[in-house]
C-alpha cells in the first residue's frame, strides 16, 4: 500500500532528479513522499487496531477518517501535480519507473479508499476525483457517488500493471511492488484468496525464472 520502502526510495530519487528539469513535477513528488510517509504510519496503526464500530464515534474511527482525508489529499496531488507532468514524458524511457510509479500509486490511493471508507463503512462522502490522462480532464463519476470504487481500482491496478510490463523487467521492484499491492487489494477487498495467490505467485515466479541481470540495490528491494 502507499508508504513501502520502495515507493519512498524511488519518490525521492525522482524527486531530486527533476528539481531543476521540471520543478512542477519535483514539487509533486516531494509532497506526495512526504504525505505517503505520514499516511504509512497511520495505515499501520489502523491495521493493528481492534474491528472498527462505525456505530459509534471512537478512535479508530477518527483515525479512518484522517486517513480517509490524507489519501484524497494525496490523489488530489498526484492528478494536479505529477500525472499531468508524467504525460509529457510518455517516449522518455529515463522516466519509466516514475511512470510506474506514479500509476502504482493512483491505485493505492484508490485501495485506501475502498478498504477505509467502504470495507469498514467508515462513510465519509469525501469522493474523489479521477483523472482521466487521455485529455487531462477530471471527472466525478456516478458510480463513485453510489460508492462503486471497486471498478475504478480495478482498472487502475491493471493500468499499473500493463504499464509495469510494458517498461520493467519481471524482477523489478517497483513491478513486484505493483503485483503485491494487487494481491493484498484482491484478498482485503474483493475476498477472492485465490486469485490473491495466484498474483502473487505468478509475480514470484515470473521474477525468479527472470533472465535479466539485477544490480545488487535492486535485489535487495526486490526481497523486501
Amino acid at each position: 500500500m502507499v508508504g513501502s520502502e520502495v515507493d519512498h526510495k524511488y519518490l525521492g530519487r525522482y524527486a531530486k532528479q527533476t528539481e531543476n528539469v521540471n520543478p512542477v513535477l519535483s514539487a509533486g513528488l516531494y509532497k506526495l513522499l512526504g504525505l505517503s510517509t505520514l499516511l504509512s504510519r497511520k495505515l499501520l496503526r489502523a491495521r493493528k487496531q481492534r474491528k472498527l464500530d462505525p456505530t459509534r464515534s471512537t478512535k479508530s474511527l477518527d483515525l479512518y477518517r484522517h486517513i480517509i482525508w490524507m489519501t484524497r489529499e494525496g490523489l488530489t496531488i498526484l492528478q494536479t501535480c505529477v500525472l499531468p507532468e508524467l504525460s509529457n514524458y510518455k517516449d522518455n524511457n529515463s522516466l519509466a519507473e516514475l511512470q510506474v510509479l506514479a500509476l502504482k500509486m493512483n491505485a493505492s490511493f484508490l485501495h485506501i479508499f475502498v478498504l477505509f471508507d467502504h470495507t469498514y463503512a467508515t462513510k465519509t462522502h469525501m469522493v474523489p476525483q479521477l483523472a482521466l490522462p487521455e485529455n487531462g480532464t477530471t471527472i466525478t463519476t456516478p458510480a463513485l457517488t453510489q460508492y462503486a470504487y471497486m471498478a475504478p481500482t480495478i482498472e487502475a491496478f491493471t493500468k499499473a500493471d500493463q504499464r509495469a510490463k510494458q517498461l520493467l523487467i519481471c524482477s523489478h521492484p517497483l513491478r513486484l511492488s505493483v503485483k503485491l499491492e494487487w494481491s493484498a487489494f484482491t484478498y482485503d477487498c474483493t475476498r477472492d484468496p485465490a486469485t490473491s495467490r495466484m498474483i502473487a505467485k505468478k509475480a514470484v515466479d515470473e521474477a525468479f525464472n527472470s533472465s535479466e541481470p539485477m544490480e545488487d540495490e535492486a535485489f535487495e528491494d526486490a526481497m523486501e
